[in-house]
């Protein structure tokens, strides 16, 4: 694996429940391209704790997890969403919009819960930015999302993102949530 010189995890090791082992390297760190018309994009893509755990939840389990910053519980419901996430990163320049509040970007998509076998309403909430020259997505959180809130004004293609985000100058600042280790 390529490793790059960011604030981040870049690979997450295995845990241990009930005598299961469940492997987290689908959220290791990984390159995506998004190819446009006029300009071809490199996003550096990392996840963040909250893609697999979440304390005191429905199918949150004993077992925590410590990423460096804390330590929460495993939910296996977000373990099992979590496996499909980089599929849908890497098709964000075919077939999702983003949204924006002043609080987050995000985009949800309809997915089947592994463990209920209902088809429900995910959202996946991402910070966009730029570290060191490199065009950088970091997934903070991933969840069934079953507020049922109102999407937030009109979509954004992640290359209007994109082609913002490589125009900011350097050292903006990375959001804290994409620096921990």
């Amino acid at each position: 694996m390529k490793t790059h010189h960011i604030e981040a995890k870049q690979l997450w090791d295995s845990f241990s429940h009930d005598g299961t082992e469940y492997c987290l390297r689908h959220l290791s760190l990984h390159e995506v391209l998004f190819k446009g018309n006029k300009c071809d994009y490199v996003f550096i893509v990392t996840y963040g704790l909250h893609c697999f755990a979440k304390n005191d939840q429905e199918h949150s389990v004993a077992t925590t997890y410590f990423d460096g910053f804390e330590t929460r519980q495993i939910n296996l419901e977000r373990y099992h969403l979590s496996k499909f996430l980089r599929g849908f990163i890497e098709r964000l320049d075919s077939q999702k919009l983003l949204y924006e509040t002043t609080k987050e970007k995000y985009f949800t998509f309809d997915h089947i819960n592994d463990l209920t076998g209902n088809i429900e309403k995910c959202k996946v909430c991402l910070c966009i930015f730029k570290e060191n020259r490199l065009l950088r997505i970091h997934v903070t959180s991933a969840f069934f999302d079953r507020e049922n809130k109102e999407l937030a004004k009109k979509g954004i293609s992640i290359f209007k993102i994109a082609m913002d985000t490589k125009k900011k100058p350097r050292n903006q600042g990375i959001p804290k949530e994409a620096s921990r280790k």
